[in-house]
């Protein structure tokens, strides 16, 4: 998960850094000077007249974005070592981890290398604990205290201080998610949304910045969660998903957002609103199938086997040939502890049906041999009890009818299983104890199945 949205941080990033570098040469900012500014910084937001003034308030966030670039001035993510003394000369101490990180530390700041690249910092005695939060602050301020007809003028003047602001914000998330600190990574993805707030930006969506927002959140839901704390878990987790339904009204990502906010509906135990949002998801996305297989299973588990076959209707009703319905369907009138063969039988026509409409599904091919295997069963251990010769051979004959129709789904399975060796594996299993029953132990079938399942 922290490769996910780091290196995509980190492409953005680093191009907009560039960018900067080719317009101006950054200056390098001095530790001292800038915390004897914010000092009097301090001193002019709380006089009575210049604390009124919508200067007063631009130059305190011009100057606290200083602050937050001190020791960043000519850094970009990446940077290797020997680059980064070029700029900042040799370190006072380097401490080296044996996970092959290795920290170098300054007077101001400490640079997190790994495999000798940068991927992060933490600061020493900083001037102030979120610098980045104070400028937009101090922007907001200064709009607020602008007249109405020339608040759009003073809002096109500081574009230039916001938009590079919005750049300091997602590279400081990127640092907090790197680190760990998940709750300041989630603050500084938020601070771009709300930048993007401010009029000039005439509402600006960026929906990449509501996906950082929605994985961070769940990182923190998740964090809580395992914690015990579930409260904040599944207030983390409703953000998480307020998020991705944001981004499903926008028709950014695709179904796969519903996936996800189903995923998280489980995370808090909230089985229903994973139902209702899956629906709402097929609503936008008819034809996607997983969809219907995860809602289909959310009635399973549930073991509401009459709503989930009142949903499967309806599916099939709208899309008659959906390979999902068909085989959850099977699923759901099996789905009771005593079943009559004649509704098995219904079943493994079910999964028939699917396999027709989607035959390469091994997982319907394998669950069609399960059953057909586990009913051959069923009929073979009834012989072992029975005395009467000729129910025995009726029971006997059944058995080996299942038997012989689940080889040759298992087969199947094993053959378009491809990478997937757990269906493999209990494809193969069966198949064994199949011939074995049926063959022998000195058939062939049972010595090649044997020897495919000691390969794998």
């Amino acid at each position: 998960m922290k490769r996910l949205i780091y290196f995509a941080v980190l492409a953005a990033f680093m191009s907009g850094n560039v960018a900067a570098q080719d317009a101006s040469v950054p200056i390098m900012l001095n530790y001292s000077t800038l915390k004897k500014k914010a000092e009097k910084s301090d001193e002019q937001i709380a006089h009575e007249k210049k604390g009124l003034k919508e200067k007063t308030w631009i130059k305190r966030g011009e100057l606290f974005q200083d602050i937050d670039n001190l020791g960043l001035e000519q850094l970009q993510i990446g940077i290797d070592k020997n680059t980064l003394k070029i700029f900042y000369r040799e370190p006072i101490s380097v401490e080296q981890k044996e996970d092959n990180t290795e920290i170098l530390k300054y007077e101001t700041i400490n640079y997190i290398l790994e495999d000798g690249r940068l991927r992060g910092w933490t600061r020493n005695d900083p001037i102030h604990e979120k610098p980045l939060h104070e400028a937009l602050r101090s922007y907001k301020k200064a709009i607020e205290l602008e007249d109405a007809d020339k608040e759009m003028k003073l809002q096109e003047k500081i574009n230039d201080n916001l938009d590079e602001l919005k750049l300091q914000f997602q590279r400081s998330g990127q640092n907090k998610y790197y680190l760990q600190e998940y709750h300041d990574a989630l603050l500084a993805f938020e601070s771009i949304l709300e930048i993007n707030e401010i009029p000039v930006y005439e509402g600006i969506i960026d929906t990449l910045m509501i996906n950082y927002c929605g994985i961070v959140a769940r990182e923190i839901g998740a964090r809580q969660m395992r914690q015990g704390n579930e409260e904040e878990a599944e207030r983390m987790y409703r953000k998480t998903i307020d998020y991705y339904d944001r981004l499903a009204e926008l028709g950014d990502g695709g179904s796969s957002n519903y996936i996800q906010m189903t995923r998280d509906y489980y995370a808090i135990g909230d089985t229903i609103g994973a139902i209702e949002n899956l629906k709402e998801g097929l609503v936008q996305y008819p034809d996607s199938s997983i969809l219907v297989t995860l809602a289909a299973q959310a009635y399973y588990l549930m073991d509401k086997n009459e709503e989930g076959l009142e949903f499967i209707a309806e599916r099939l009703e709208q899309k008659p040939e959906c390979p999902a319905a068909y085989y959850w369907k099977g699923l759901l009138i099996t789905n009771e502890d005593d079943v009559e063969e004649e509704t098995i039988q219904q079943a493994l026509a079910l999964y028939d049906t699917s396999l027709m409409y989607d035959p390469a599904n091994s997982n319907v091919w394998y669950q069609s041999g399960y059953v057909n295997y586990a009913v051959g069963a069923n009929y073979f251990e009834q012989e072992s009890y029975e005395e009467n010769p000729d129910f025995r051979k009726e029971l006997n004959d059944k058995g080996v009818d299942y038997y012989k129709r689940a080889i040759e789904k298992l087969e199947k399975t094993y053959d378009i299983a491809e990478d997937d060796m757990t269906l493999k594996k209990e494809s193969l299993d069966l198949l064994k104890r199949i011939y074995y029953k049926l063959y022998g132990g000195e058939d062939e079938r049972y010595i090649r199945t044997n020897e495919r399942l000691q390969n794998l």
